[in-house]
């Protein structure tokens, strides 16, 4: 799964923060983290401060300081790190943090058990992304075509296209996409509208996995579309909605 994060950002590198880390008060990059830092258009810079949009978590950023440290034997090379807020007020050790950017936006997360996931990446990165990485968003969205690939594990799955679940959740602006829907939603830990992504011609039945085939649904219209007697009317009305946006 790690390896489907290519598709959602540019570059991203994760590592667990040591117990080192911590006591330095430095947080020691990977060469990709790196990568996806200077990706963005920031090089080591003392004094200077790094922003980084935190996902999963709706308290917006975080920032540090990215430096070269001063390596006290002769020949070592100068090690990239973070400093300041990130290391001494957010992260802790054992934390395990993804860095990734998208063009010049770059966002960081900390992972936390094996049920991450990468739909709930998607759905995190499209609240947290600023307008230009939005609309970056919503163009790889646009360029998705055709059916997705399988993944083999204990049972065959579909491995869904990341920047399809972004961009039908910026376009549906935390509102459900089903016509007429007025339902209240509840806030997620994300801190935006709770919505789930289905796709209209179910993957299942041979739907592409695409934008055009993708809505934002509330659950329960999510739900009723799966199990509703009224399942092919709802069907097709959305079908019409989102043809329209």
């Amino acid at each position: 799964m790690k390896a489907s994060w290519d598709i959602l950002f540019d570059n991203y590198g994760t590592k667990r923060v040591s117990k080192t880390d911590w006591k330095k008060q430095a947080y020691v990059l990977t060469k990709r983290q790196v990568v996806a830092i200077e990706s963005a258009g920031h090089f080591p810079q003392h004094g200077v401060e790094v922003e980084f949009s935190k996902i999963f978590e709706p308290s917006g950023s975080v920032r540090a300081t990215y430096y070269h440290s001063k390596r006290k034997k002769v020949g070592r090379p100068p090690e990239p790190r973070l400093g300041k807020e990130i290391i001494r007020s957010w992260l802790q050790p054992g934390d395990i943090v993804l860095i990734g950017n998208i063009g010049a936006q770059l966002f960081v997360a900390k992972i936390r058990g094996e049920g991450y996931h990468l739909v709930d990446t998607a759905a995190a990165v499209a609240t947290s992304a600023n307008t230009h990485t939005k609309a970056k968003l919503m163009a790889r969205a646009k360029a998705a075509k055709g059916k997705p690939s399988k993944k083999v594990s204990f049972r065959s799955d579909f491995v869904r296209d990341p920047n399809v679940v972004a961009g039908a959740l910026i376009r549906a602006g935390g509102a459900c996409e089903m016509p007429k829907c007025a339902r209240s939603l509840f806030t997620s830990r994300s801190g935006s509208p709770y919505l789930e992504v289905h796709h209209i011609h179910m993957l299942s039945d041979g739907g592409d996995d695409t934008l055009e085939n993708a809505a934002a649904l509330c659950p329960h219209c999510h739900r009723e579309l799966h199990y509703g007697l009224k399942a092919p009317v709802l069907m097709e009305s959305l079908l019409a909605a989102i043809a329209a946006k």
